[in-house]
């Protein structure tokens, strides 16, 4: 990601990530198939995202539960226009809020599901725990939280192996994408990997205190579905109780 000293997610992020996600981010189309399966027998059609980004992952589960209806929330006008276009022709209800995660007057209302890609790492850790409380209190009774997030290595060595572990992959999804070599450049020379260029901007936090925040929360069935180069998806359940 951008080297810059100031952690701020940048236009020349959003621009390299809205055309080459799809090879930066780790087995992406993997990661949103569990996604779906978690909300397969969702018995409350309706899901909050946050940090929607271009829209890809709101899409992938609309097109699997048209009868789903979709909160998408992203702080980037640039994302939340890219997700437009792309949910033009979706057949099915979704509504767009432009706010910042850390912001309050977005955490209204109560939802089937929250889902969340690649945006609670930007958080600090407070953060990261007061949101989780905030994500309980807007499931309903039974609700999930999915979270696909980059995730902080324990040790050194989970790091070295995290970092070579994203580059191969970035490597191997290169080879088949319609960007091709120009995504693994672009990847290589922006310097996104942030296990090997730590950027301000990105705060992820361990898997291991991740899922005792969510714990201490309130969130019952705790649990990593998949992990693969520094990144994981994490999900949580309400209780049916209340």
């Amino acid at each position: 990601m951008n080297t810059n000293t100031t952690p701020a997610w940048d236009e020349s992020d959003t621009a390299a990530f809205l055309r080459y996600a799809d090879v930066f981010v780790p087995r992406r189309a993997e990661q949103f198939r569990i996604v779906c399966a978690l909300l397969r027998d969702l018995p409350h059609p309706s899901v909050l995202e946050l940090g929607c980004g271009d829209g890809a992952l709101t899409e992938t589960i609309i097109r699997q539960r048209p009868d789903i209806a979709v909160t998408a929330v992203d702080a980037a006008g640039t994302m939340l226009a890219a997700a437009r276009r792309r949910l033009a022709d979706v057949p099915a209800h979704v509504r767009f809020v432009h706010a910042d995660l850390r912001d309050q007057h977005w955490r209204t209302g109560r939802y089937g599901a929250v889902v969340t890609s690649l945006a609670v790492h930007h958080l600090d850790d407070d953060a990261k725990r007061h949101l989780f409380g905030s994500v309980l209190e807007m499931l309903r009774p039974g609700g999930i939280y999915v979270q696909c997030d980059l995730i902080e290595p324990a040790a050194e060595v989970t790091r070295r192996v995290a970092a070579e572990q994203w580059d191969h992959l970035v490597e191997e999804q290169a080879a088949t994408a319609p960007a091709g070599r120009e995504a693994a450049d672009a990847f290589h020379d922006s310097q996104w990997n942030t296990f090997r260029y730590p950027d301000p901007v990105d705060q992820p936090a361990p898997v291991s205190a991740q899922l005792g925040w969510l714990a201490a929360a309130g969130f019952e069935g705790v649990d990593v579905c998949w992990a693969a180069a520094g990144h994981a998806v994490l999900a949580a359940t309400r209780g049916t109780a209340g």
